[in-house]
């Protein structure tokens, strides 16, 4: 049995970008399903993470909460292959391009999402306000993306790194709506990142199967 644990539902981007990373080091790991939309958060992962949010990482014994922490710690205790430069300032570019799609893009993304995706499976109705609000903003970060950020390719340093895997669950998930496609669909360089994304196996490994939750069986 694996002494790497990461527990969180399969359904969390971040939950997945922590298992990406893994499955793109090549380390075998138990997933622990948290589905807090079924029952709420269980007590147990309130006791993993104090703030009781997902995912956490459990490595021989010892707790590791916050998805940018422990995609940095999978890095460094598992050596190849690198997922970030080797230089500071690559380093430093990888985390840079982490922070931002998590504070200027994935919000938008996320509202996207659950308004298009999560809404309708569980017998609701969009709030189309939302969609529009959120797909204006990503026409714009995403423009954004597509100069600055892959100008070389990838999202930075010019090479694979935790930037991908991160990116790359979140495009992932609004690729799945009507505007995202679209968003992404008119930007080259994005356009053409997703489709080598498509690729790498961490993608496919952690596909999330959501007729695996009876919250989105609805009749």
């Amino acid at each position: 049995m694996s002494d790497l644990v990461v527990y969180g539902p399969a359904y969390s981007v971040y939950t997945r970008i922590v298992r990406m990373t893994l499955v793109e080091k090549g380390q075998d790991y138990r997933f622990e399903e948290v589905d807090f939309i079924s029952e709420g958060m269980p007590a147990a992962q309130v006791a993993r993470h104090p703030f009781g949010v997902v995912p956490a990482l459990e490595h021989e014994g010892r707790i590791l909460c916050e998805t940018s922490s422990i995609c940095v710690y999978l890095d460094e205790v598992f050596a190849a292959p690198a997922l970030r430069p080797a230089d500071a300032f690559g380093r430093a570019c990888v985390a840079e391009r982490i922070a931002a799609f998590d504070h200027y893009l994935w919000p938008d993304m996320r509202d996207l999402v659950t308004q298009s995706l999560f809404a309708p499976m569980v017998g609701g109705w969009p709030d189309e306000s939302v969609v529009e609000r959120a797909t204006k903003r990503l026409a714009r970060t995403l423009r954004i993306v597509e100069d600055t950020f892959l100008s070389d390719g990838f999202m930075a340093g010019g090479a694979f790194s935790l930037a991908d895997l991160h990116a790359g669950a979140m495009v992932d998930y609004i690729v799945q709506t009507v505007a995202g496609a679209s968003l992404v669909a008119e930007l080259p360089n994005l356009k053409a990142w997703r489709e080598m994304m498509r690729h790498h196996p961490s993608l496919a490994a952690t596909e999330i199967d959501f007729d695996a939750y009876e919250w989105t069986r609805r009749d």
